[in-house]
């Protein structure tokens, strides 16, 4: 599940002094209608949710600072009242209602870009340090850029903004391809020289008693690959071998006593008995993978 932020914007304008909502003013109606689409798809994503909507309401800076106050506090409320009653935003959202007054410096980049006459006359006395008032005076001192800024530049400031914030969350699939790489054989190691052939690796697990040379030479069978289920259940075949390494020492010193031929035989009956019950062990552990990988 990823999980992303992000925000909704939507603008509405408003007429000179007023504060009814009018659905065919400018692009009011382009806007409504995406608005509308946004909520409907809240209703059917279940992997986007609001987590908040602010509303603010602004009023442009010609006129009294006390009723601009008021109508854009106004613009906002109506626009709230409009989500309200449309879409029950109130009670499904955390909304917040703000409003903004704005200022002749507001506008200010909007002139810059603009065309309106006397430009430089215009910037000056938007930079200038008078009061609201003052600066409306002046700029209405200069008829034809007064009459343009009243067109083209004051209108979109009269507004209410939406922005709606919420959350879209996303299911990814990834998938990793596992290889398990082949087990590595260990390595062989030399055969001492008086050494007989290794009976588990031709296929018998007899005991080889070799009594042509001088002392004896008992060859143990080595775990294999058979022996892979009893490694990994309790990494025992080791400690098996160590054992029997030291019954053969044994053996040997014994021999050199005087008594390898009784112990020899009795030694025997032991490995085999010890080969027969890991032989045993190997097979049922080889059966449990068969039956484990047929049940997969």
């Amino acid at each position: 599940m990823v999980k992303n932020r992000n925000d909704a914007g939507y603008s509405v304008r408003y007429r000179i002094n007023l504060s009814q909502l009018n659905s065919t003013l400018d692009d009011n109606a382009r806007e409504l209608d995406a608005l509308n689409a946004f909520v409907g798809n809240l209703s059917k994503d279940t992997l986007m949710h609001v987590t908040g909507a602010t509303i603010t309401g602004y009023a442009s800076p010609d006129g009294p600072v006390k009723f601009n106050e008021t109508l854009a506090r106004n613009r906002a409320l109506n626009f709230k009242n409009y989500l309200d009653r449309k879409y029950g935003f109130s009670k499904k959202y955390d909304v917040q209602v703000k409003s903004v007054a704005e200022g002749w410096a507001a506008c200010r980049e909007a002139v810059r870009r603009s065309s309106v006459p006397d430009k430089q006359a215009v910037l000056d006395i938007l930079d200038g340090s008078h009061s609201v008032e003052a600066k409306q005076q002046a700029l209405e001192k200069l008829p034809a850029a007064w009459d343009y800024l009243r067109e083209h530049i004051l209108p979109p400031m009269r507004r209410v903004e939406l922005t709606i914030d919420y959350g879209e969350n996303g299911v990814v699939e990834q998938r990793t391809l596992i290889c398990r790489p082949a087990p590595t054989p260990a390595p062989t190691p030399a055969p001492e020289p008086e050494c007989a052939p290794d009976p588990c690796r031709t296929g018998c697990c007899d005991i080889v008693v070799d009594e042509s040379i001088t002392g004896i030479l008992v060859e143990l069978p080595e775990p294999g690959e058979e022996d892979a289920a009893a490694r990994k259940a309790g990494e025992r075949v080791d400690d098996r071998r160590i054992i029997r390494e030291a019954r053969v020492a044994e053996a040997g010193a014994r021999y050199d006593r005087g008594e390898i031929a009784r112990d020899v035989r009795q030694e025997k009956k032991e490995l085999k008995k010890i080969a027969r019950k890991e032989a045993k062990a190997a097979k049922a552990a080889e059966k449990a993978a068969r039956k484990a990988a047929k049940n997969r």
